[in-house]
């Protein structure tokens, strides 16, 4: 059943608060001990991401989202991918992130993602995925499905701010003008549904309702608002970004070059125990038959 909305009828999302207590308790432990130290910077980073994902995923932007309007929906996306994403990974210190991302299968996975191109595609099909109208009709008609593309467009930011946060240690970090490159093409491969939205001459998704009467929007006008609003937010974010990395480029270029860390060496070492690892397990034993 899809779910309508109602201006005067606020809506308890306890799931969500209850996760984005979860995370601020958690995070208060975590980073208690001594190694793991947040600093004030961190803090409030750390602080706003939990704000920003809790409107996200609440009443009345997560309502209208999954109920009423396309460009509530993209509002929502742009929130948890351009900023819960990259301030939950600013908030967390090296040698948190470096404790999270460890364990062999996760570190697997990270140093495939992280690289630039593999990145942009990551980016782009969760995006797409999460922004067809089939997968918008399930969201609206089932509340797990709408919080499983909240957690995947979180998954988005995480792949798209990685190779410009360099929150894993121990993998090779692009040069300023290179990323500065990586994110105009993130602002313009991710989007290109909104161009969809913007051109298409009727509406394309017939599981939002009431547009004209809760927001005086004709459903067409919805559509296209949102594929505006995907691409200003994104443009503005991104290329912002951008021009400030290229403003820095060469004092970041000179700092960059002297700059290593223990844990990018503790990484490093770690994955050559693993590859070493498994290359014993795959050659034969001297003990099997026939190596006598």
């Amino acid at each position: 059943m899809i779910a309508t909305f109602d201006w005067t009828s606020p809506q308890l999302h306890l799931g969500s608060l209850l996760v984005v207590l979860a995370l601020a308790l958690w995070y208060l432990e975590a980073t208690r001990k001594g190694g793991t130290q947040a600093t004030k910077r961190q803090r409030w980073s750390f602080s706003w991401a939990l704000i920003v994902t809790l409107v996200a995923t609440s009443w009345p932007v997560a309502d209208l989202a999954h109920s009423t309007s396309l460009a509530a929906l993209v509002a929502q996306r742009l929130l948890l991918v351009l900023g819960a994403a990259p301030l939950l990974m600013l908030g967390l210190p090296d040698s948190l992130a470096a404790r999270l991302t460890r364990p062999a299968p996760i570190d697997w996975i990270v140093i495939r993602l992280a690289k630039p191109g593999i990145a942009i595609i990551t980016t782009t099909v969760l995006l797409a995925v999460t922004g067809v109208p089939a997968t918008v009709a399930w969201g609206c008609r089932y509340p797990w499905v709408g919080a499983l593309m909240s957690l995947a467009m979180l998954l988005a930011g995480f792949v798209l701010f990685q190779p410009v946060l360099d929150k894993v240690p121990g993998l090779a970090k692009m040069s300023p003008l290179g990323k500065v490159g990586y994110l105009v093409a993130q602002s313009v491969a991710p989007t290109f549904l909104s161009f969809v939205w913007i051109i298409a001459s009727r509406p394309l998704y017939s599981s939002f309702t009431n547009q004209r009467h809760i927001l005086h929007l004709s459903p067409l006008a919805d559509q296209q608002a949102a594929g505006y609003l995907a691409k200003l937010g994104t443009f503005s974010v991104l290329w912002t970004l951008a021009y400030v990395m290229f403003s820095r480029v060469p004092s970041d270029e000179t700092g960059e070059q002297s700059q290593l860390r223990w844990i990018d060496v503790e990484r490093s070492l770690d994955r050559a125990e693993r590859r070493g690892q498994l290359i014993s397990e795959s050659e034969p034993s001297e003990h099997e038959p026939g190596n006598s």
